[in-house]
Parts: structure tokens; C-alpha cells; sequence
């Protein structure tokens, strides 16, 4: 009776600590659950001038240019697989180029399975001579952060090695500018210590190149989500799932992208994209300290890069500019307008008025004739500074255009007028 009791004890002390193991993981995997609530208190509450980023950048689209962005934006950060990023410009433009197809066959090596194994990935087995399409490794690498789709696209774009494709990613870098950024691998697995890094305005950089020289990949960052089917062998389907919750919340409409990033060191990070009103901005941040941080500021940013500029018309091509004199004319004045459109991209915080400044390119002489370039008509922003002078910044410039035409003057009047000149009577 003892015996029989000592085992059922030791059989339902075994099963607990059994249950415990398997729960364990679990546990740790839903204790953390993001709260789109909490992340849009963050956004509701963010102010330029407290982000809690360790670095954050952020564009107006059509400008190209980084705007607000913290003082040590080009400071060095790991940041996880947002190095993903080169990856997939590397192979958009390896699609672009011909050098491949989104239907292409990739190969699934042993290196890829490997370096995968207890980090992000969709489970690609090469021992099962599995093989994936471009397109479905793009769509893994993004939904799913997947490293071995990453790493099994960068040894297809290379055609050989990923060392190979990383010293396209360094090449790419430096032809692009991003000049405080080094790539050691395709996935973003390495570290700083391993010789990987970006800042926040390269990452801004990178995410404005990729959007403007390949839009398609829009297509792709907004899938959030999704299964992953094993075609070529059959295994179980891989649920994949990323924590862009701008996107996969509905936290911020027009949110399209792009990547999210973790790393020990540096925490949580994100380059973002929208499109708000219909104008697009982008915003990176490194260093947050929870998703709702990340997902929280990064809406602010975008949303406040948005509301601070705006598309400005200043004149339409033909626009009436001014009269002005011609030499020799059978009038003394000929009607001018503006040869192109201008708008340009303002600043809404900035206190200026507009001004035009007309440029004659030598003394206009008759004849001319409608569509002749007379100069150019320059728009600037004035400025009044606190002493009272005013500071010029120049916008573009637009071709002056003649918008009559003009024969010359007989001699007797051209005659005259000289007279008229020659004693002040008259001037040009």
C-alpha cells in the first residue's frame, strides 16, 4: 500500500514538473502582450523635444531630405533585422535588373537551416532539398523575420555565398551614401561587436531609397501576417507573424511599412512608413525600451512630419509675370510669363513671406518672338531676422518667356528715341 502510494505521489510529482516544463516557455511567451492602448497613450503624449529613442530620424517623402531627427542620428546601433532592409533593395533590384524573377526557384541551403536554428525563421529544411519561390522568401523575410529565408534569398542574388551578397550589401551602402553603416550578414543575426551597424539617418536613407527606386515593395511590407506553405515537402504550415503594429493594429492608417528590429544592446527599433492625406513620411527609431514605445513615438513622428510640410503651388506655367523693355521695338515693353509650374515643399512652422526676383539675361532687342527665353523669374523666402534685416533663401527658378511677338522699329522712330536718350528725355 506504501508502494503504491510513493509511486502515485512520484508519478503526479513528475507529471507537474512535466506540465511546468512545457508551460514554461508559454508562460514566457504570452506574459508580454502589446497594448495598441498603452502605444497610442505614448503617441498622444510624445513631444519632439522628449523622445524616448536612443536615435530617431524622419523624412518628408518628396523632399528626400532627413528633417527632425536627434542629435546623434548618425550614431552606430545594432538593430536586428532591420538590416533586412539592404537585403530586400539588393534583391528588388536584382528583379529590376533581370538577374532574377519573384518566381524564380531558391535553393535552400544547409547554411541557411543553420543559421536560423532558435532564432526568426519559417523552418526551410534543406535536407528535404527544400526549394521556395523569390516571392515567397520576400514575403517570409518581411511577415515572418524570417533569417533563413533571408539568408537563402542573399545566397540566390549572389549566386554563390552570403559573403559574397554581403560585400554587394557594403558596396550598395557606400554607393548609396550610408556612410555610418557596415554590413557582416544578410539577416541582421550579427552584432556591433561583429563588425554590423547603422544609425538612424542611414536607416531614413535606406528606407527613402528602397520606397522610391522599388514602390512594389510596398506590396509586401504591409503583409503583417500569414502562413507559410511548404510546398516542395509537404511539412506543416509556418504561421508568421511580425510586431509592425502601425500596421497589423491599424494604429495609424496609411502605415505601410517597413521593418521591425530588436537587439540586446540597443533594444527595439523600427523604420516606419505612411501615407498621410496622400503624402508619405518616414520615421526610424532605435533604442525603445517597449513595442508600445516603438510603435507609440514612431506614429508621432509620422504623423508630425506630416503636418509640418506640405506641397506649395507658386505659379502655373504662363503665369502673366511683367512687362519689359525691348530695345529697338515698335513698343517699348513686351508682355512676359512664367515658362514652367512651380511648386515646391514648405514648412509650415517656418515664418517667411515669398518673393520674386526677376533675372534679364542681357538687353532684350527687337526683334522677338512669343516663346523667346527673356531670363529667369527666382523665387525666395525672406526672412526677417530679429535686427531687423532679412535673410534670403532661394526656392527654383523658372524660365522668363516672351508671350508676344515684336518687329522692330522703323529708323525715324528708332532715331528719335535716341535723341529722347541722348537728353534724358527717355530711358529703357
Amino acid at each position: 500500500m506504501k508502494n503504491c502510494l510513493k509511486r502515485t505521489v512520484c508519478f503526479a510529482l513528475a507529471l507537474i514538473m512535466t506540465c511546468g516544463i512545457w508551460l514554461l516557455p508559454i508562460g514566457l511567451l504570452s506574459s508580454y502582450a502589446f497594448s495598441k492602448d498603452t502605444a497610442n497613450s505614448v503617441a498622444a503624449n510624445a513631444k519632439i523635444s522628449k523622445i524616448k529613442a536612443k536615435s530617431y530620424a524622419t523624412m518628408y517623402f518628396d523632399s528626400g531630405e532627413v528633417y527632425f531627427a536627434s542629435e546623434n542620428c548618425h550614431e552606430r546601433y545594432s538593430v536586428g533585422n532591420l538590416i533586412k532592409l539592404m537585403t530586400l533593395y539588393l534583391t528588388f533590384e536584382a528583379i529590376e535588373t533581370g538577374k532574377t524573377t519573384l518566381k524564380s526557384g531558391v535553393k535552400v541551403s544547409k547554411n541557411a537551416q543553420n543559421i536560423s536554428v532558435g532564432k526568426e525563421r519559417v523552418f526551410l529544411d534543406s535536407g528535404k532539398n527544400e526549394i521556395i519561390t523569390v516571392e515567397e522568401a520576400i514575403i517570409a523575410s518581411i511577415a515572418g523575420s524570417a533569417n533563413d529565408a533571408a539568408y537563402a534569398l542573399a545566397e540566390h542574388i549572389s549566386g554563390s555565398t552570403e559573403e559574397k551578397f554581403v560585400e554587394m550589401m557594403n558596396s550598395k551602402a557606400y554607393e548609396l551614401g550610408l556612410r555610418d553603416t557596415h554590413f557582416a550578414d544578410s539577416t541582421g543575426i550579427k552584432i556591433m561587436s561583429e563588425g554590423q551597424y547603422t544609425s538612424a539617418y542611414d536607416l531614413c536613407m535606406l528606407s527613402y531609397r528602397i520606397i522610391k527606386d522599388f514602390p512594389a515593395v510596398l506590396n509586401y511590407t504591409r503583409i503583417t501576417s500569414g502562413t507559410f506553405v511548404h510546398k516542395s515537402t509537404g511539412q506543416p504550415d509556418t504561421t508568421m507573424q511580425n510586431s509592425n503594429a502601425l500596421v497589423y493594429s491599424d494604429m495609424l492608417e496609411g502605415a505601410d511599412g517597413l521593418l521591425v528590429g530588436y537587439s540586446n544592446a540597443d533594444l527595439y527599433a523600427q523604420a516606419g512608413s505612411a501615407l498621410i492625406d496622400g503624402e508619405r513620411t518616414i520615421a526610424v527609431v532605435i533604442g525603445e525600451k517597449t513595442p508600445e514605445d516603438r510603435a507609440g513615438e514612431l506614429k508621432f513622428l509620422l504623423q508630425l512630419t506630416a503636418k509640418t510640410f506640405e506641397w506649395k503651388e507658386l505659379d502655373k506655367e504662363g503665369t502673366y509675370v511683367r512687362m519689359i523693355s525691348v530695345k529697338e521695338g515698335k513698343s517699348l515693353k513686351v508682355k512676359t510669363i512664367t515658362g514652367q509650374g512651380i511648386s515646391y515643399i514648405a514648412n509650415t512652422n517656418e515664418d517667411y513671406t515669398v518673393e520674386k526676383k526677376i533675372v534679364i539675361e542681357g538687353t532684350i532687342k527687337a526683334p522677338v518672338s512669343k516663346g523667346d527665353i527673356a531670363g529667369k523669374v527666382v523665387y525666395q523666402k525672406v526672412f526677417k531676422e530679429a535686427d531687423g534685416s532679412k535673410r534670403y533663401e532661394e526656392i527654383g527658378s523658372v524660365d522668363l518667356i516672351i508671350d508676344q511677338d515684336m518687329d522692330r522699329a522703323n529708323w525715324f522712330v528708332r532715331l528719335l528715341r535716341k535723341i529722347l536718350e541722348f537728353f534724358g528725355l527717355m530711358q529703357y
